[in-house]
């Protein structure tokens, strides 16, 4: 296995989630449940581990619900219509509609960056991004 590993700093990477978010992100099934996830590892390229996204919205009603949910079901549908395969076991690329939303999410990335990137985890690429969505 050969590992590579790019530093960059803080702006460039949260510049770079903004534009290219399919190459940090992707769906993961569980248990019939879909859920926006991106992946860190240590940093010699070890201890993989999956980190759950979601955000959390106040409805007319005062319930919480997530504000991906809906972009995630339909991601679902599109990819069932497409017949895409997924990269590796449960992991699918985002769609388009989902781009355009994280695209908007600065506080997002800078969350990701400030609050999970820390302590030696460093993110990783979806190694099919760029082969399965084109930007």
């Amino acid at each position: 296995m050969i590992k590579i590993g790019i530093e960059i700093s803080h702006g460039k990477l949260r510049r770079d989630i903004l534009i290219h978010p399919s190459r940090y992100f992707f769906i993961q099934l569980s248990d019939g449940l879909a859920f926006l996830c991106f992946k860190t590892c240590n940093f010699r390229g070890e201890d993989i581990r999956t980190h759950i996204i979601d955000g959390l919205a106040v409805d007319e009603e005062g319930n919480l619900n997530s504000i991906f949910q809906n972009v995630i079901g339909d991601a679902i549908l599109e990819l069932q219509d497409c017949n895409t395969r997924s990269w590796q076991g449960d992991e699918f690329p985002i769609s388009s509609r989902m781009k355009n939303m994280i695209s908007q999410m600065p506080d997002l990335a800078d969350w990701i960056i400030s609050s999970i990137l820390t302590d030696g985890r460093n993110i990783i690429l979806c190694h099919s991004a760029t082969a399965l969505n084109p930007e």
